[in-house]
């Protein structure tokens, strides 16, 4: 099973994490790894898990988009 690692705050990021990062390897940027073997997803785990990847979580802004509720007159 794969231990997911410190940095990274749930399952679900590290997975998109993941799936961006072999995205970039099979488009041809070089790994982070020499592990020629290895298909480019567990290349992309494995960079993650050794902390080789840098990322950043942008921050959620929140904002009202309510409408104005009407009032009857």
């Amino acid at each position: 099973m794969i231990q997911i690692p410190e940095n990274i705050d749930s399952k679900y990021r590290f997975v998109i994490l993941s799936a961006l990062r072999a995205r970039q390897i099979q488009g041809g940027s070089t790994p982070m790894l020499k592990e020629p073997r290895h298909k480019a997803t567990q290349i992309a785990q494995r960079e993650l898990q050794q902390q080789l990847v840098k990322f950043r979580i942008p921050e959620i802004v929140k904002t009202n988009n309510r409408e104005p509720e009407e009032t009857e007159e």
